[in-house]
């Protein structure tokens, strides 16, 4: 009886310790709009669409600069409703767009566009 008993502890244990991990994995970001490599006009304004997603729970996300906390669900968001404006005196040449988000566990992920100002 005392064998089943350390057993049984022994898998509770093992069980609450399993469960209370952290998870590692931070949200997924993909962006449609504007495309890896698309020119960008000065002058202009593009709007920036994609989604965002997280297996346990989106704490925050910045599109450059643009701060969203509140989403579609408690995992995911569609990125809509955000332009991208490309200034008239910008620099023609490479630059970047980026967004960043982070989940309830503190895990970052960042996605970078490579665009070309023109």
């Amino acid at each position: 009886m005392k064998s089943i008993n350390a057993f049984t502890l022994f898998l509770v244990l093992s069980l609450a310790v399993t469960s209370c991990n952290k998870d590692d994995n931070g949200p997924v970001i993909t962006i449609t709009s504007p495309a890896e490599g698309a020119i960008l006009l000065k002058g202009s304004t593009y709007p920036v669409t994609g989604t965002v997603t997280d297996d346990t729970e989106l704490a925050e996300i910045d599109a450059s600069g643009v701060k969203i906390t509140t989403f579609d669900s408690k995992t995911s968001h569609t990125l809509a409703n955000i332009t991208l404006p490309i200034p008239a005196s910008a620099t023609t040449g490479n630059g970047t767009f980026t967004v960043t988000a982070t989940d309830k566990e503190g895990n970052k992920t960042t996605k970078t566009v490579n665009i070309k100002i023109q």
